[in-house]
């Protein structure tokens, strides 16, 4: 799925369809994410690369000054535009950069979320912070079975509990949340058992 804006098509593209694809880092990157973790490019392929990243950025500077646009999602739009001028200028130099980095600094946030995808993003949301329960709750049984009397360190899983919850809590009450913030408390710590 080409997650660029370059058409009025793109407009049409499902928030949760963005989300779901910004947790894999990009489905507009897939040709770059399946490579190794240190990979090299050819002349052609960093040139087409190059270009790809230079369209986002000048596509994010754009959103980034629609004056329909929130605040929040303004800052999003700068964020990812500064993205992706330091890869562009990293791969120009010569320096390997992540493919992570990469799609990450491919992907352009929404400019806004309608409210039946509201909904559904909390939904996800809510879903991530069972399965962090879920996996603290497996680290503290497998944890009870050990000769250790060393504590549990929940933290990780606590943390991650709050972030959830304030960003359900925003999202709820309609106030903008950063694209950054909302994919980190999409994340799921694993339990480390």
């Amino acid at each position: 799925m080409n997650l660029r804006r370059y058409s009025p098509i793109r407009s049409k593209v499902p928030v949760i369809a963005v989300l779901f694809s910004s947790l894999a880092l990009c489905a507009c990157a897939q040709t770059v994410t399946e490579a190794p973790a240190s990979f090299s490019l050819s002349p052609q392929e960093k040139s087409e690369l190059i270009e790809r990243l230079d369209m986002a950025k000048r596509a994010d500077w754009s959103d980034a000054l629609d004056p329909s646009v929130a605040p929040v999602t303004q800052e999003d739009f700068l964020s990812q535009m500064n993205k992706a001028d330091r890869v562009i200028k990293e791969l120009k130099h010569g320096f390997p950069v992540p493919r992570e980095e990469i799609a990450d600094a491919l992907w352009i946030p929404p400019k806004s979320i309608r409210p039946g995808e509201r909904t559904h993003l909390i939904g996800e949301l809510q879903e991530a912070e069972r399965e962090d329960d879920h996996n603290e709750q497996l680290m503290l049984i497998s944890s009870a079975w050990t000769d250790s009397v060393a504590p549990v360190d929940t933290m990780v899983f606590d943390q991650q509990e709050l972030l959830v919850e304030s960003v359900v809590k925003d999202l709820e009450i309609g106030e903008g949340v950063h694209w950054s913030t909302i994919r980190e408390a999409l994340y799921v710590p694993p339990s480390p058992y």
